[in-house]
């Protein structure tokens, strides 16, 4: 929603006042400027425009952040675990506290030892130069390093007190029982063991850590300071001082002693040197004092070394540790082991201070342990504000020091808090207090940490430095990133900020002094005015490379000035508010007025400031008074703050206020001394006495009194007072009480100003403002693009300025004014803008820059006082020149730059700090896996996941808008475009849509009162900066480790699309939205089959049956527009349909292609048609898991599949299928599994390297190459390929992954290279990438006779060791591809004979190792068409035994991703199951192929099958069901629009009446779609085989006029060499000779006819001997051969030879148990004219009748050849 309309067009309706409550209900509200587009292009600026541009009625009305605050996490009690926590991140000094209440200071003597890391400033600029992993691998070198020499520290008796940055400062105690010469031993042998051990720290960038160590000795004080949360503490003592100094006069490696601690050492005892200033250097120890004997000589520091241990932190202690009761027990064993060096933390949890320890916490820390998170996950890259205060305090005792600094601490957090700033740590090393604060961090965020900053800084200077004993106050401010999180050991820690901002801040505080000083991205991210600022010299910071510009801060504003005189720039485009404001204004001598108050509504720079500054002009010169307050967060934080500055204004006072003046000027205005004045001493800050009823009245009584007199005083002003507000918002209620009764006061005129957009909080009180009928508004607009020129010329302070520049300011800041500052400064300070003065002649040379020249009256000076305006104008006069200003363009692409990032970011980051720990944990791993996030994915990463509390996480961050449903986000977006042009004006359109779209079961009574998005499935970032924002709060440890959990869990969990059982949504496209209801009828009518299994296993014939034809009522479902083909199956790599690939496809589709064969739709066609066209087709075929399951005879007669040969076949070749449960319901043309897979990987791989798992990443390149070649994506899988292998090369990969792992990478990589360029058709590539692979393998072929005796392939493992027999069984199982690889290529070379050693080799090795399912079906079936087209067919038998051993024993049953390989294995086993003519098996593997690639949506496939199995089955006299296979052809003729499918039914027709004489089609109808087919250019087998067969039929019936329409394109064949010897072909071939034969028949009597007639002799002979072995080879075919042949011998008139011919064909066919090529030899000898009766008449027995005739007489109604007719 917008309060803002567009502009009327009538000045005065510019501005919408709105008098009435009904009126801003029903948000009728103008803006009273606007010259943008309500359009935007982009979603990130829609994203930017939702977080910056949050509405007043949202925030005010729905309270939206109050519904939001009841998921808030619940704080818990403290436990033991959180109470060692604490523990961890304090000194022992505190825990040893016996009094928490007490704030004396404890008093002792110890030794101090001060440690200070030199190279940490080298170590920092080195890594902030590796770029934004730096700061995290800066600190946990640092970590490392310091938590080696704390543990040293630790282990010597010491404690750590403070940590300040590469510092720290640790205490050994002296007590009554032990000697300080003693304990200034046990520092020294410490310090000695740290240089010994620890003196050079080599780290990854070549930068040496070393170590300076200085110690002191003497009386210490140790103080807490502050009572609030946070406390503090703080030590002093001479000995601080003096450590101080001897650690800077330490060189890196020495451990030097103060004069006061070696005094009381024996210097005997140490190999030491004396410098002139009193401090020495210990080089050495020579006797340890505490031993008896002295002249015993030091052992040495080697007996001191302890070996390093791996101390567990305590958040990563078992639960069972914190359970179990005190006592002995192996929990407590193993805490106390963990805490070995530092038991005293047990203290903590004994004396159960947790409580106590919290006060010195910070909120972050207590909000991540009060939420149960390991504090590691409180590490996070942050965007704050440092600033680093040093107070000097004056030169006092050090009981009066302990007070200046508890005043100081104490006033400092006030302030501090106040100002939404959080106070990290005090630092009291010597003399000089530091403070280090922090704006920014997590719950301290707000919308401009910089402006906080400095702002807060002003207060800290003005009001600490009035504080008594302290002398100066310096500040430093920088801004930028930084690592925020726990440094030290994991039992000595602290939380701090580390980076090259916070070293910044502290150079700049060291180097200018009394000062407030920040640096140019302060400046810049402060959006304040640079009136404010000043620029410092530059100057050279210790260990800052660039410091850039720096400039000093102060709240009194500087106004320009000119010949003395104060000026403000000309008001722009704002006459009609000043016009308004004037009118009202002069109504201050009438006794009433219109309204009491006018607020100005505008958003963050778009002028509200300056108009009050010109109201304020404007009421100074009508001789008002005027008093004018900026509130600021302090104000909000501090009650009565903004109303007792407003009243000392208008009294005319200045603080500070001396004596009793307020009062006596309040008096003064009453004329008369009330005794109810007293009431206002807290409302005023005045201090009136109190007289004797006050106490005698409640709060409310007391309240009512002062507003009474408080309303009394404001009526008793006798001179009208304007009163300016600025900032509404931040103004506390309690102020806004008294202010709304001041404002009704005749006399007061107020001007209020108030910021739209986000606020922090709901405030009722500026609701019931808004809602006031005495205010009126006037909302703010942008300014229109003509006051662009004059605005950057007064910011400028040039007369002129670049065309670019303006256009640059219309687009980037959209017309608010205080953007085009800060954008006109960041550019004239990056060096973008150049200002000249110029003589008027020289403009000419300008001219390309088309330079824009505003009014001269836009630009002319006005002065503050509007009574100096004369004088100026004047002077200004006197003065005038001949030079003009001008300002260019120098650098032209820094006007692309983005001047909104940083505010979002900020209000980002204002969000992710509402939310719990858990919640923001949740956010950061979601922004760990990507834009787009599963649910179950989120949920395995999390660390104790609990599915309520993520689903109130959920629910918040979509009411937060931070989250939404990913399968919504489309159609929103869809929806959102076409409605973008009311999205200003609408009110609901900004309301977050709270829906999620994701399909799965949800029960509103089982969900907690939780609606269904808070389980939403499928999650989406609703912007990418949201999720960016997120990922970049992450420090590099953390991204890596959930980078390699979710590596872990992908590669774990099998995934499956949604379509088939997968949990991961697929993202909905508006096309599929748009075909909802196709899809229902899909999901109506489709039904599983695994339902079926769970069914009682009695169910009778009929009822699978029925169920069957139930199936049958399926729509089917089309390919995508894409029209790539789902047969294109697994792991054909080849373009040469000799080789037969997979499942043998047709050339034009011999690369297999499945990426466009997903979400497809149905088509028009099949809705249209599927109810009308229904055939009563073979249902086995839909039946996939029964048919692949079938496992005995009674399994495949269930089914209603018999054969009369079945009683003698039944334990040969069968075996069962297993299918993984789910997979017959699966749907491919829905399934996006592939796709799925390649996406998972490619995610893999991206995790993989971000982890830096090198050894995953290679494997999962390596694994997406395999897929990107199953999907035919050949050119990623080259570019993959070379980058894997080039990594594979990488020394530094050498060294992390085992060189068997490499060989074993580099050999897949060969492969796969081998198989890219054997799809491409390169076979000379593939050739030189195979044998480097065959080399690597270590693949030997030269023992031949081995591989060729099937029975001796089984050979015994070498027992050698685990670690090479697991490595040798890896190589050897991905040795298998290559071998496959090899015998495709070798095929498709034509090399049989290697071919043939290669498959060999396979099928040796697959018998001997476990390898993937589909390379050993690919072993199998390529190994059986090897020896298929070498004419081997015998040993396809043995092949089969071995395939059926292996795949009966699987471990685990078929995936659907493996049924593509096992529908190659059926059809391979059904190819040679009929070369060796055992026609019933070869029938049952036939339906399970059919099932297979029916089920796989394999059309092409299928089609390949059909011929064949239609003759199979016509030769097993089994015509019904080879009718049912015909209308499959006729099916999927229509469910593809296919021409080839369609002429394959029409030419298996035509067959059926040659070979059987029953009819499904008509001879007319069949002849007619053949006329319709010679018209059209498309060439396949289909249209040969019924081209053929009409020929021949046509020639039979005696019609020679019909036979010529055919003959011509049949004739063309014969020359031509196309068999490749499979069934298929030679039926079509034979059907030619037949053709021949026939039409030499009708030529013989023709002595016309007799040149033709040899020429037909001659063709049909050589055409039968050409098929002579093929046919042979093909047993089950062979009788037809032989009948031709007989028939040939016949017409040549040897009829002898014809009948011995004809006895053999019909022995033949007896042999094969062909029962149609038994039927049609009789019929050759027969007498029947029965066919060519029905031929004359055009109309054949049925097939239905023709079925019971072929079982008693098939031959009498079978043709046979003759001359005679």
């Amino acid at each position: 929603m917008n309060f803002i309309k567009q502009r009327a067009r009538s000045r005065r309706n510019s501005i919408n006042i709105i008098s009435a409550t009904d009126k801003w209900k029903n948000i009728n509200r103008k803006k009273s400027r606007r010259d943008v587009d309500s359009d935007s292009d982009e979603d990130e600026d829609e994203e930017d425009a939702r977080l910056s541009d949050v509405d007043w009625e949202q925030e005010f009305f729905q309270e939206r952040l109050n519904r939001l605050s009841s998921d808030q996490d619940i704080e818990v009690q403290l436990t033991k675990k959180q109470t060692l926590l604490l523990a961890t991140l304090l000194p022992d000094e505190i825990i040893q506290t016996e009094n928490f209440d007490s704030t004396e200071p404890k008093r002792f003597v110890g030794v101090l030892l001060m440690a200070d890391v030199s190279g940490y400033t080298a170590l920092s600029e080195r890594y902030s130069a590796t770029g934004k992993g730096g700061t995290y691998r800066l600190t946990a070198t640092l970590n490392a390093y310091l938590g080696s020499l704390i543990e040293l520290i630790y282990n010597h008796g010491g404690d750590i007190l403070k940590f300040a940055g590469d510092a720290f400062l640790a205490l050994w105690k002296t007590d009554k029982r032990s000697f300080l010469c003693h304990t200034i031993h046990t520092a020294i042998a410490c310090a000695l063991l740290i240089q010994h051990s620890f003196s050079s720290y080599e780290t990854d960038v070549k930068v040496s850590l070393k170590v300076k160590l200085a110690i002191s000795a003497g009386n210490l004080i140790f103080a807490t300071i502050g009572s609030k949360i946070p406390m503090n503490y703080v030590i002093f003592g001479l000995p601080v001082i003096e450590a101080k100094l001897a650690e800077s006069l330490c060189t890196s490696g020495e451990v030097k002693l103060t004069p006061n601690a070696w005094g009381h050492c024996y210097s005997r005892n140490y190999d030491y040197v004396i410098e002139e200033n009193g401090h020495v250097t210990i080089k050495a120890i020579l006797y340890d004092p505490r031993e008896k004997d002295v002249s015993k000589p030091f052992g040495g520091l080697g007996a001191m070394v302890k070996t390093k241990r791996n101390f567990a932190a305590i958040e990563n202690l078992p639960d069972s540790v914190w359970t179990s009761p005190n006592g002995l027990s192996a929990e407590n064993a193993i805490k106390y082991e963990a805490l070995t060096f530092r038991q005293k933390i047990l203290l903590a949890e004994d004396r159960n201070i947790g409580p106590d320890l919290r006060k010195f916490m910070i909120r972050p820390v207590l909000t991540q342990l009060d939420a149960l998170q390991p504090l590691e996950y409180l590490t996070e890259m942050r965007q704050v504000s440092v600033l680093f205060v040093t107070l000097k305090p004056r030169s006092c005792p050090h009981q009066q020091l302990i007070t200046i600094v508890n005043n100081s601490y104490e006033t400092m957090c006030e302030i501090v808090y106040k100002s939404m700033g959080c106070v990290n740590k005090i630092i009291l090393f010597d003399k000089d207090v530091m403070i280090l604060i922090i704006f920014g961090l997590r719950g301290f965020k707000h919308e401009s940490e910089a402006q906080a900053a400095l702002k807060c800084a002003c207060g800290i200077k003005k009001t600490v430095a009035a504080l008594d004993g302290v002398r100066e106050v310096s500040i430093g401010v920088t801004t930028g990133q930084v690592y925020c999180g726990v440094v030290g050991h994991p039992l000595r820690r602290e939380f701090t900020v580390i980076g090259a901002t916070v070293n910044k801040a502290a150079r700049l505080m060291c180097y200018f002094r009394d000062k407030i000083t920040c640096d140019e991205s302060t400046f810049v991210n402060s959006k304040m005015s640079s009136n404010g600022f000043t620029l410092q010299p530059t100057v050279d910071l210790k260990g800052i490379l660039h410091a850039g510009k720096i400039f000093e801060y102060s709240e009194d504003i500087r106004v320009k000035e000119l010949f003395d005189i104060p000026m403000i720039p000309r008001l722009l485009d704002r006459a009609d508010e000043m016009e308004y404001f004037e009118n009202w204004l002069d109504d201050a001598h009438h006794a009433y007025r219109d309204f009491d108050a006018l607020l100005l509504v505008g958003e963050p720079g778009i002028g509200k400031t300056r108009l009050i500054e010109w109201m304020a002009r404007y009421a100074r010169g009508c001789g008002h008074n005027v008093c004018c307050l900026a509130l600021t967060s302090i104000h909000s934080a501090t009650p009565y703050l903004a109303l007792t500055q407003i009243i000392n204004q208008i009294l005319g006072l200045s603080e500070p206020i001396e004596d009793f003046k307020k009062e006596e000027k309040i008096v003064q205005l009453l004329k008369v001394y009330d005794e109810d004045l007293c009431f206002l001493n807290d409302v005023i800050k005045s201090r009136f006495a109190y007289h004797e009823g006050v106490y005698s009245q409640d709060a409310k009584q007391r309240e009512e009194k002062a507003k009474n007199i408080f309303s009394k005083l404001m009526q008793s002003i006798p001179d009208t007072h304007v009163i300016f507000l600025d900032d509404l918002q931040s103004l506390d209620q309690v102020s806004w009480e008294y202010i709304s009764i001041m404002i009704n006061s005749q006399k007061i005129f107020t001007i209020l100003t108030v910021r739209r957009g986000k606020v922090s909080s709901v405030q009722e009180w500026l609701y019931n403002v808004f809602t006031n009928n005495n205010i009126r508004k006037i909302f703010l607009g942008p300014l229109s693009s003509k006051w662009i020129p004059p605005l950057a010329c007064q910011i400028l302070d040039v007369a002129a300025v670049s065309n670019d520049l303006c256009k640059a300011l219309q687009l980037k800041c959209k017309g608010i004014p205080g953007t085009m500052e800060l954008f006109i400064i960041h550019l004239f300070s990056s060096g973008a803008l150049e200002i000249k003065k110029i003589q008027e002649q020289e403009l000419d040379e300008y001219r390309n820059d088309e330079l824009q020249f505003p009014p001269a009256e836009f630009l002319h000076p006005q002065a503050l006082n509007i009574r100096d305006q004369p004088t100026l104008d004047h002077l200004i006069e006197e003065n005038k020149t001949e030079e003009i200003g001008i300002c260019s363009v120098t650098e032209k692409e820094q006007l692309n730059t983005n001047m909104n990032v940083e505010t979002t970011d900020a209000l980002i980051m204002m969000q992710i700090d509402a939310l719990t720990p858990y919640q923001q944990l949740l956010l950061k791993i979601g922004s760990v896996i990507g834009d787009v996030m599963s649910r179950d994915l989120l949920e395995n990463i999390m660390y104790e996941n609990n599915t309520i509390t993520t689903a109130k996480a959920i629910k918040r961050f979509f009411a937060m808008q931070i989250l939404t449903c990913a399968n919504t986000i489309n159609s929103n977006r869809w929806h959102r475009r076409a409605t973008r042009a009311s999205w200003n004006n609408s009110i609901t359109s900004i309301a977050p849509l709270l829906s999620c779209e994701c399909t799965f079961d949800f029960d509103p009574e089982c969900s907690f009162g939780l609606p269904k998005y808070a389980f939403c499935k499928l999650l989406k970032f609703k912007g990418k900066k949201m999720r960016k924002t997120f990922y970049e709060l992450l420090p590099m440890n953390q991204k890596k480790e959930f980078h390699a959990r979710i590596v872990t869990y992908l590669e774990s969990n099998k995934h499956k699309c949604h379509s088939c059982g997968g949990t991961i949504m697929v993202v909905q496209s508006l096309t599929e939205l748009e075909n909802e209801a196709e899809k229902h009828i899909f999901n109506e009518n489709s039904k599983g089959e695994d339902d079926e299994d769970e069914d009682n296993n009695s169910k009778k014939e009929k009822d699978i049956s029925e169920d069957s034809r139930n199936k049958n009522t399926e729509p089917r479902y089309s390919t995508s527009a894409a029209n790539v083909p789902t047969e294109s199956l697994h792991a054909s790599f080849i373009s040469d349909s000799q080789t037969v690939p997979i499942l043998k496809t047709n050339k034009e589709d011999s690369i297999p292609r499945r990426r466009s064969t997903k979400r497809v739709t149905v088509s028009s066609f099949v809705f249209k048609n599927s109810s009308s066209y229904q055939l009563d087709t073979f249902n086995v075929f839909d039946m996939l898991r029964k048919v692949t399951e079938a496992e005995s005879m009674s399994d495949w007669h269930e089914l209603g599949v018999i054969d009369s040969d079945d009683e003698d076949h039944k334990n040969k070749e069968l075996f069962s299928i297993k299918i993984e449960k789910g997979v017959s319901e699966t749907d491919f043309t829905r399934c996006t599994c592939a796709e799925l897979k390649i996406i998972i990987y490619e995610q893999m791989i991206y995790h993989a390297s971000i982890a830096e798992m090198k050894f995953k990443e290679i494997e999962f390149t390596i694994e997406l190459c395999y897929l990107y070649l199953l999907a035919s994506n050949v050119d990623d899988a080259h570019i993959k390929l070379e980058h894997v292998e080039t990594l594979c090369n990488l020394p530094e990969v050498h060294e992390i992954i085992d060189s068997c792992d490499i060989k074993r990478f580099l050999g897949k990589i060969c492969t796969l290279k081998a198989a890219a360029c054997l799809a491409i058709g390169n076979h000379s590539a593939a050739k030189v990438a195979i044998g480097r692979a065959v080399r690597i393998y270590g693949i030997n072929l030269d023992n031949v006779a081995e591989f060729l005796k099937l029975r001796t392939l089984v050979d015994k493992i070498k027992i050698k060791r685990k670690k090479y027999r697991l490595n040798k069984a890896k190589m050897t199982a991905d040795s298998i591809l290559c071998l496959n690889i090899c015998t495709l290529l070798y095929s498709a070379l034509g090399d049989g004979t290697a071919a043939r050693l290669y498959a060999y080799r396979a099928l040796k090795l697959v018998q001997k190792i476990e390898c993937n399912v589909t390379d050993m079906c690919d072993v199998f079936s390529n190994a059986i068409h090897v020896d298929l087209v070498l004419g081997f067919i015998e040993p396809t038998a043995d092949t089969l035994r071995i395939a059926i051993s292996k795949l009966q024993n699987l471990p685990q049953p078929f995936q659907s991703g493996d049924l593509y390989a096992l529908g190659k294995l059926f059809m391979a086993v059904f190819r040679a199951g009929v070369a060796r003519s055992a026609l019933a098996s070869a029938i049952k593997t036939a339906f399970r192929a059919m099932a297979v690639s029916r089920f796989l949506r394999a059309y092409n496939v299928s089609m390949e099958i059909i011929p064949d199995l239609f003759y199979i089955l016509l030769c097993r006299r089994r015509i019904t069901e080879a009718v049912d296979v015909l209308k499959e052809a006729s099916i999927m003729s229509k469910e593809r629009s296919s021409l080839d499918c369609e002429t394959w039914y029409y030419a298996l027709c035509i067959d059926l009446i040659l070979d059987t004489g029953f009819q499904l089609e008509t001879p007319t109808e069949i002849s007619r779609y053949a006329e319709y087919m010679i018209q059209t250019p498309e060439s396949n087998a289909g249209r040969r085989r019924l081209m053929a067969g009409l020929w021949t039929y046509w020639l039979r019936a005696d019609q020679e006029k019909r036979a010529k329409c055919f003959e011509a394109e049949v004739l063309v064949w014969v020359s031509r060499e196309e068999e490749d010897g499979s069934l298929t072909t030679l039926i079509s071939s034979m059907r030619l000779a037949e053709g021949m034969l026939e039409s030499l028949a009708r030529k013989m009597d023709d002595l016309r006819k007799v040149v033709d007639l040899m020429e037909l002799r001659s063709l049909a002979d050589q055409k039968l001997v050409s098929l002579e072995h093929d046919a042979k080879m093909c047993r089950v075919i062979y009788p037809r051969w032989i009948t031709l042949r007989a028939n040939s011998l016949y017409l040549s008139g040897r009829r002898s030879a014809a009948t011995t011919a004809f006895n053999q064909a019909l022995e033949e066919a007896r042999k094969v148990h062909n029962r149609l090529e038994e039927a049609i030899t009789l019929a050759a000898t027969g007498q029947s004219t029965i066919w060519l009766s029905n031929a004359k008449s055009g109309r054949f027995i049925t097939w239905r009748d023709g079925n019971q005739l072929a079982r008693e007489s098939w031959h009498r109604y079978l043709y046979r050849i003759t001359a005679i007719r």
